[in-house]
């Protein structure tokens, strides 16, 4: 399933015209159960998920579709990054099996569709049947910044491309990567007096698509909420720090070759 979600990473692109259709029951089904399985970043938060029809949300932006996901949790810190990075794996998910998808940062769902739960809704992801075929072909379909601008870090090209690709709000790209204590990657989101919580589902896209590819490179992956003694970067606001090893136990060669000793899960 990781490797699937993986290669979804580089034909991933936002769909905003669907075919006005709703999916079968049975897709539905299998969506809900692909949901309740995804890894959590932070499995602390309890989260919740729900899919609502184009009545149940409203507000500036709106894109038309006949599903949305809504992420539900518990207003806890690290809400908004645990949330980004289970949706994210329901956002590739949504990519492998032929669907489309969009993250919808301003609808809100109405106050009847609230009901129900005592979690509170954290961000949207409207899905359906595109009605053109958007996957992208080549990494230069995406518009990105260079790695150069969002980490200082030599090494572990391969994870941080990943998380150079991830979709974020109004494509902002609010995120910083540092070289953390042997050979960890610290995670940090850009400061904002309107979209703060946005910037931390963003990181948390980012961290789920960095996980997909240290898997895919055959690493396991830990997550550290504790940062390090080094200073973070200006304007930003630390979210989590990656830690890796190889599947079989033995210690991986991390930014700067500096083998990682730390205990991971």
């Amino acid at each position: 399933m990781q490797e699937e979600l993986y290669r979804a990473i580089f034909e991933r692109r936002s769909v905003r015209k669907f075919e006005d259709v709703e999916l079968k029951e049975g897709v539905l089904a299998r969506l809900r159960k692909f949901t309740s399985e995804v890894r959590p970043l932070f499995p602390e938060i309890r989260t919740d998920f729900r899919v609502v029809g184009p009545e149940d949300v409203k507000g500036l932006f709106k894109v038309k579709a006949p599903h949305y996901m809504v992420a539900f949790s518990e207003r806890k810190d690290g809400d908004a990054a645990n949330a980004g990075f289970m949706l994210q794996q329901v956002d590739l998910h949504l990519v492998s099996i032929g669907l489309g998808s969009c993250w919808q940062g301003g609808p809100r769902l109405t106050r009847s569709s609230r009901e129900g739960s005592e979690l509170d809704p954290v961000i949207l992801l409207a899905f359906g049947i595109p009605l053109r075929d958007e996957r992208r072909r080549v990494v230069s379909d995406f518009d990105r910044r260079p790695l150069s601008e969002i980490t200082e870090i030599s090494g572990h090209d391969d994870i941080l491309e990943a998380a150079r690709l991830a979709p974020s709000a109004m494509n902002r790209q609010p995120w910083y990567f540092t070289a953390g204590e042997n050979g960890s990657i610290n995670v940090y989101a850009a400061r904002s007096a309107v979209g703060e919580r946005m910037n931390l589902v963003s990181a948390g896209i980012a961290l789920c698509h960095m996980w997909l590819a240290a898997a895919h490179l055959g690493l396991s992956v830990g997550f550290d909420r504790e940062p390090d003694e080094t200073p973070g970067p200006k304007g930003y606001d630390y979210v989590a720090t990656m830690i890796t090893r190889h599947a079989s136990g033995a210690q991986s060669q991390g930014a700067n070759g500096v083998k990682v000793g730390r205990q991971v899960s």
